[in-house]
């Protein structure tokens, strides 16, 4: 058996080494493990030279881009476990001495070898010069010299030659059909089909066009003006390149047209005098990806829920507008949207806005442009309209949207717009954006008005004016709390009826905005629009928040307590107490006792019971509450024994003329007598005049604030003067 095996080896070998075609035999890592008798001749290298050496070792070619092909070839044999060629590929040989490089074109063919148990042992590596083919013979070498002795089975012929150029031909010729894109060739004027792979037929159907003019197998096409571009590029010699361009096909015989897109280039074919012979077609059928891109366009641009543009597709569309105007600008919000959200739902909400969306769809014209602007604002530019024509269809508008009947389970729902008007031009230098934010002030105002009514701004109203600057004071607001740029300051409260010197010591926390300028801005500026559009509760948690980290993170005098104004909105929310104690258990080192909110007294007695019940809670943490601006009615009188407060800081109006009116005397010491008899303690406000604390301080007050007792500061500052000062009483 081994005698047997012996001889069949040998037989291979022998074989192997008489083999016509240069052939090497490499294991997994290039080393040249044999070679024949070809390839010591078309490499000009002794066997005994090569075996036991790295292929690139013994042939590193001119440079590292012709062994990185090569290389590359390897690596995919080892990768895939498949035969890889390289059809033409240019390598250099060097003489067995090394004083010559000549470079020359090959077809290579590497193959994997596996054991028996089917593991990647060896690489065949194959590689054949490619020689000039005329006038060679049968019994011709490879470069077409003569034999120099090699035996003639180690001569590649012609013929074989042939054989090999023909397999690759057939390769590509494969890869030619198999390309992913679409591949045809056009031959003379009359464009007709020489070539064409599978990917354009299956683009244009399956009918006969190969040896027919494109004018009459694709007539289809033709009207859509693709004949004439291939006419000028065969006419021009200059290529042209589509992208996305829409064409229909009918691929199916007797079929309807189907629409395509399809990104295409249209190469022309020159002979070697530089004339047109031809046109090379090549591109891509990219109709999936135009119609999602497409999509994906819409959709960034439209509101999904109503069908309408939206915010940011509206201020692009107005850009396009160019005629001089005047345009208006219409600003749209459903009264009492959130009554129908919040009892009935998100889905009652959403199909309300597709109720109104119908009827603003109902007046769209072509110089009209509609959005939804977001929530339950929408937005109208109706082009060349003056002030009288826009408020006129500002009114068909809302009448339109308050004949809707919108039912949803048993209730029925009045539905009605307040509509802002504002007129740009170009001329006039009224731009959109400025019409915009004129439009959002004006539709405000309409529903302080009452709702269901159109409001007009005109340049000279002072009040849209006023509305605008409060807008602006809203937005520089939220940047200014994004930003951390809201500035905590006290002012001292100055006990009037104790020299001690352990007397508690309170201080009032003042908020201010530091604008992007580093000016600072007094509450004045950003307070009152806070409360008007809903962001008082935000500002008041983060004034909290930075107000209880100054605590935590201070050394603070035990009887030391934090004034903080808190509004009604804030007080009464339904989640706020659950904030502050989460407060208290992210700052364990954190005394309640520190802490006084200050609550005006317009505000608590709006809704007396809500309010009481909310610092019912509170006080039973340990927080203590203020009464601000007391004395401002009688009536204050009788809703001061329901409510836990600790403090009244008596009406500042009452206190500045405390010395000069009978009538603000009684009004104040009536107060404190009442004040003391439920063990409440008083605070004096807006003293600007030391003369006024003796007055106070005979009335029995216990406590002063005002700029004649202390000017506020940053609230360090505040806060240390505080437990430090030897506060006396004027007297």
């Amino acid at each position: 058996m081994g005698v047997e095996m012996s001889t069949e080896l040998a037989k291979f070998e022998m074989a192997f080494d008489l083999w016509p075609a240069p052939a090497m035999l490499l294991d997994r890592n290039l080393v040249i493990t044999a070679c024949n008798q070809a390839y010591e001749h078309a490499a000009r290298h002794d066997r005994t030279t090569l075996i036991g050496r790295n292929l690139f070792e013994a042939f590193p070619g001119s440079g590292n881009t012709q062994a990185a092909i090569l290389q590359n070839s390897f690596q995919r044999v080892l990768r895939t476990q498949k035969t890889d060629h390289l059809a033409d590929i240019e390598y250099a040989v060097a003489s067995p001495d090394g004083s010559q490089l000549d470079s020359k074109r090959w077809t290579v063919s590497n193959v994997p070898l596996f054991s028996e148990t089917g593991e990647l042992v060896s690489i065949l590596h194959c590689p054949l010069e490619i020689p000039d083919l005329e006038g060679m013979t049968g019994t011709e070498s490879v470069c077409g010299a003569p034999n120099l002795g090699i035996p003639e089975l180690a001569q590649p012929t012609a013929r074989q030659l042939v054989t090999v150029l023909d397999v690759e031909r057939k390769r590509l010729q494969h890869l030619f059909h198999q390309a992913p894109g679409f591949i045809c060739v056009l031959e003379g004027p009359r464009h007709s089909f020489e070539l064409a792979n599978a990917a354009y037929y299956q683009l244009v159907g399956h009918r006969e066009i190969i040896g027919h003019p494109l004018a009459d197998v694709l007539p289809e096409v033709v009207e859509q003006g693709f004949l004439e571009k291939l006419d000028q590029v065969y006419k021009t010699g200059k290529p042209f390149i589509g992208r996305a361009m829409p064409i229909e096909l009918q691929r199916v015989a007797g079929g309807a047209l189907e629409l395509k897109y399809i990104d295409l280039i249209y190469q022309p074919i020159v002979d070697e005098t530089q004339n047109v012979t031809g046109i090379f077609v090549q591109g891509n059928d990219v109709t999936e990806a135009y119609t999602l891109a497409q999509e994906v366009a819409h959709q960034a641009a439209h509101d999904s829920l109503t069908g309408l543009i939206n915010r940011r597709e509206f201020s692009r569309l107005t850009e396009d507008i160019v005629s001089e105007g005047p345009h208006a600008l219409l600003y749209l919000d459903i009264d009492h949207f959130k009554i129908v959200n919040d009892r009935c739902g998100h889905a009652a909400g959403d199909s309300l806005l597709k109720e109104v969306t119908l009827q603003l769809d109902a007046f769209a014209g072509e110089d009209m442009i509609i959005a939804r602007l977001g929530g339950d604002e929408f937005a109208v530019v109706q082009s060349n309209c003056d002030v009288a024509a826009a408020t006129a269809l500002a009114d068909r508008l809302r009448a339109a949207v308050k004949g809707i009947s919108f039912v949803w389970g048993e209730q029925r729902y009045s539905v009605s717009l307040s509509i802002g008007v504002a007129i740009f031009s170009v001329p006039e230098g009224a731009t959109f954006e400025m019409a915009l934010g004129h439009a959002d002030a004006a539709c405000f105002l309409a529903k302080e008005a009452g709702r269901d009514r159109t409001k007009v701004a005109l340049a000279s109203d002072a009040e849209v004016g006023r509305q605008r600057c409060d807008m602006d004071n809203v937005t520089r607001l939220q940047q200014a709390v994004r930003e951390n740029r809201i500035e905590l300051f006290g002012q001292q409260i100055q006990n009037l009826q104790s020299y001690r010197s352990d007397a508690s010591k309170f201080v009032e926390v003042l908020a201010r905005l530091r604008d992007v300028s580093g000016r600072l801005i007094s509450p004045a500026g950003f307070i009152p629009a806070a409360e008007r559009f809903g962001l008082i509760e935000e500002l008041d948690r983060h004034i909290i928040s930075k107000a209880i980290a100054h605590l935590d993170s201070n050394i603070i005098h035990p009887g030391t307590c934090y004034f903080i104004n808190l509004s009604a909105v804030t007080l009464s929310s339904d989640s706020f107490f659950a904030y502050v104690v989460q407060l208290l258990e992210e700052k364990p080192q954190f005394l309640t006792a520190h802490i006084c909110f200050e609550v005006t007294e317009t505000q608590a007695i709006s809704n007396i019971g809500r309010s009481a019940a909310a610092m019912r809670k509170l006080a039973d943490l340990g927080i203590r509450f203020a009464l601000d601006d007391f004395g401002s009615g009688m009536a204050s009188f009788a809703y001061l024994q329901q409510l836990p407060v600790h403090f009244v800081k008596i009406d500042g109006e009452f206190v500045k003329s405390v010395s000069s009116n009978p009538a603000s005397a009684i009004i104040v010491e009536s107060v404190v007598k009442l004040a003391t008899s439920m063990g409440i303690q008083t605070v004096a406000e807006s003293v600007e005049f030391a003369e006024l604390t003796p007055v106070l301080q005979r009335l029995g007050v216990n406590y002063a604030q005002g700029y004649a007792v202390h000017r506020p500061e940053p609230l360090c500052a505040a806060v240390l003067g505080a437990d430090n000062a030897k506060l006396r009483v004027v007297g």
